[in-house]
């Protein structure tokens, strides 16, 4: 374990020690069981978290904020109809919650029910157009869909929206590299990758896409290591975690 996570670590201790000091003189502040819900969802307790979570919005059920963590903890749990309770008991709430309507739409997506999952991401973009991340799954949807000139339309608006200006006609988006992926195109995948990680090396993204095509390919050793540098450049990237353990059993 690395420096860098063993300081995390102590410091999620001292707030969950901190938090749970005070709730034994104040046992319903909401304030401090959100909180403590943050801090075990950090730590990968997403049973605590849930609990914290469930006891903040029974203090407060007027705060989306508390609902849409606790969606998110059920998510990990792998209780995704719980999940999907809670962000809608979001949008009751707040219906221009753009992340509620997108964490709602990556579940449909999950669960392969596109239009559903179309309908959401396209809410989440009609309050926030310049939402990438469901503007992306757009793109996913048409690619699995087989439409990858609108997969790569909506790929291509990501960058655009990412970079602030428009890209060059003959210019290659991000998720060449995961198109070849899908079709089965691993060292084709693999070489845009790294092409692009010498433009951006800076790009957490990259660094996890090709770690999980090394992957693929047997090639264990490499891929913790692409991941290990998108957890460096993005220490909240929990998808890149996942991988780099699944990668180390």
């Amino acid at each position: 374990m690395s420096e860098e996570t063993i300081y995390r670590e102590s410091l999620l201790d001292e707030v969950i020690d901190a938090c749970i000091k005070q709730l034994k003189t104040r046992p319903n502040d909401h304030e401090k069981l959100f909180y403590l819900g943050n801090a075990f969802f950090l730590k990968n307790q997403f049973d605590k978290a849930s609990f914290c979570y469930v006891k903040a919005v029974n203090q407060n059920p007027k705060n989306p904020v508390y609902f849409a963590h606790l969606g998110h903890a059920y998510r990990e749990l792998g209780d995704r109809d719980q999940a999907i309770a809670s962000y809608e008991s979001v949008l009751t709430l707040n219906p221009r919650f753009a992340d509620a309507h997108f964490n709602v739409g990556v579940i449909f997506f999950e669960n392969k029910a596109f239009d559903k999952a179309i309908a959401s991401f396209s809410n989440a973009l009609a309050i926030n157009p310049k939402y990438a991340a469901a503007r992306y799954y757009v793109g996913r949807i048409y690619e699995e869909q087989g439409a990858y000139n609108k997969a790569m339309q909506e790929y291509r608006q990501v960058i655009e929206d990412a970079l602030g200006n428009k890209l060059e006609k003959g210019s290659v988006t991000i998720d060449f590299g995961l198109v070849f992926s899908d079709l089965g195109l691993l060292d084709q995948a693999e070489r845009e990758y790294r092409r692009l990680i010498k433009e951006h090396p800076e790009y957490a993204d990259l660094h996890y896409h090709l770690g999980m095509i090394l992957k693929k390919k047997g090639l264990s050793d490499d891929a913790m290591e692409e991941f290990r540098i998108a957890i460096q450049l993005n220490p909240h990237y929990m998808d890149a975690r996942r991988s780099y353990w699944e990668s180390a059993q």
